[in-house]
C-alpha cells in the first residue's frame, strides 16, 4: 500500500506492504530531492527481551485539517504490546513530525500496575541523503543537516522531543536516551520504566528559520488536579523563531486532561500558539478506545 502527501516542494511517500513486516519504507523529498529515505526500522525490548511483530502493519487513521496531513499505522507485537506509528506533515509551517507510540493492550489491573515497573528500550533508524552533512552538538541534543558544501546554511534540523534539549540538564521525565548519527543513519534511542512510551522526532524544514532561536520543553499534563505519569500522556512545547507549537499524545483510554491550560479529551493533538487568541488547534485525532 502506498500513501503520498504532497506540497509544492515538500512531500512524503509511505509504503508499508514490505516483506520486512516490522519496517516501513518512506521517502521525504525537499524540492524534488530525497533527504530521508529507505526503511524506517525499530527495535524494542522489555526487560531485555525483544518485542517482535506478530502481524503486519495496518492503516488506522488518515486525516487532513488546516494544512496538516496525518497518517497512522498499527503493528501488533508480542507480549500484548502494539506499536502505533504516525506521520504528520504541516504544509503551512513546513514541519514534519514522525513518531512511534508503544502501547500495552492488557486489561488486568494488577498486571498493569506490575508492567508499569518494566524497563522498556526503543531504537529507530532512518537513512538520510549522502548529499547531506549532519552537525551534532556537544551540549544539546538536536541535529542540523546541511548540504555537502562549505559555509552553507542548515537545510533542516531535527529535535528529539521526548529527550531534554540540553544533554547535561536534570531529567524532567522518566525517559532518557540519545539522538545521534551512525553510518549515515539518524538513530534515536529511548529508555523508560513504564508501561508505554512515546518517541517523536520534530523536523523543521523552513530555511528562513535556520538561524533563529529554538527550544522545546516537556510539559506537565494534569488530570483531576494531579500530574499524569509520562507513560499515560505527554505534552511538549516547541518554539522555532517566534512560532510556538504544542504536541500532545495520550496512551490510555479517553480522559479529560489539561496541558498549558488547554483542555483535551483526545488521543493526539497538534496546535499552534497564537498571541491574540491562545491555542489554535491544527489537527486532533479523537480517541476510539
Amino acid at each position: 500500500m502506498n500513501k503520498k502527501k504532497n506540497q509544492k516542494d515538500l512531500s512524503i511517500s509511505v509504503h508499508f506492504d514490505s516483506q520486512e513486516t516490522d519496517s516501513v519504507q518512506l521517502e521525504l523529498d525537499l524540492r524534488g530531492e530525497p533527504v530521508l529515505f529507505g526503511l524506517w526500522k525499530f527495535t524494542l525490548q522489555k526487560r531485555g527481551k525483544p518485542l517482535q511483530a506478530i502481524d503486519s502493519w495496518t492503516e488506522i487513521c488518515v486525516h487532513r485539517e488546516k494544512g496538516c496531513e496525518y497518517l497512522e499505522l498499527d503493528l501488533p507485537l508480542s507480549d500484548n504490546y502494539r506499536l502505533q506509528r504516525f506521520f504528520l506533515l504541516d504544509n503551512t509551517d513546513r514541519l514534519l513530525i514522525l513518531g512511534d507510540t508503544l502501547l500495552w493492550d492488557g486489561n488486568n489491573t494488577k498486571q498493569r500496575l506490575s508492567e508499569r515497573n518494566d524497563h522498556l528500550m526503543y531504537e529507530s533508524t532512518l537513512f538520510y541523503s549522502p548529499k547531506l552533512r549532519p552537525k551534532t552538538f556537544a551540549d544539546s541534543t538536536e541535529i542540523f543537516f546541511q548540504p555537502n558544501k562549505p559555509k552553507s546554511s542548515p537545510i533542516f534540523r531535527v529535535f528529539p522531543l521526548a529527550l531534554p534539549e540540553w544533554k547535561q540538564t536534570n531529567k524532567t521525565g522518566i525517559v532518557t536516551g540519545t539522538l545521534g548519527i551512525e553510518q549515515a543513519t539518524l538513530v534515536l534511542r529511548q529508555q523508560t520504566s513504564g508501561i508505554s512510551m512515546f518517541a517523536p522526532l520534530f523536523f523543521d524544514f523552513d530555511a528562513n528559520r535556520s538561524g533563529t532561536q529554538y527550544t522545546w520543553r516537556h510539559l506537565t499534563v494534569g488530570e483531576n488536579m494531579k500530574k499524569v505519569p509520562d507513560d499515560q500522556a505527554v505534552g511538549y512545547r516547541v518554539q522555532v523563531n517566534k512560532e510556538q507549537f504544542l504536541l500532545y499524545r495520550s496512551m490510555t483510554p479517553s480522559a479529560n486532561r489539561t496541558v498549558l491550560g488547554h483542555n483535551l479529551i483526545d488521543d493526539f493533538c497538534f496546535a499552534r500558539f497564537v498571541p491574540e487568541t491562545g491555542v489554535e488547534t491544527l489537527i486532533v485525532i479523537e480517541s476510539e478506545k
